[in-house]
């Protein structure tokens, strides 16, 4: 039996890499959502906000999960 793990960096390799011809590519990196293989900043390219009737519910808890990983990485700059 095969398991997904969600990553914990973000895997977004953006619109200038193509992962057959550009090898090693670089991925994003920071801190995933939780559950999710993207980061705040990318999880919205990905998935385009509103386009699924299940994405438009959970769009506001997603936002507030953004939002507390944003203060979380504010703080890690401060301490760090």
């Amino acid at each position: 039996m095969m398991v997904d793990i969600p990553a914990t960096t973000c895997q977004y390799i953006g619109p200038d890499q193509d992962p057959i011809r550009d090898f090693p590519v670089k991925m994003c990196g920071c801190k995933t959502l939780k559950g999710k293989n993207y980061c705040g900043d990318h999880f919205w390219v990905m998935y385009q906000k509103g386009s699924a009737t299940a994405g438009r519910r959970n769009e506001k808890s997603i936002d507030a999960e953004i939002a507390e990983l944003a203060r979380e990485q504010e703080l890690d700059d401060v301490d760090g």
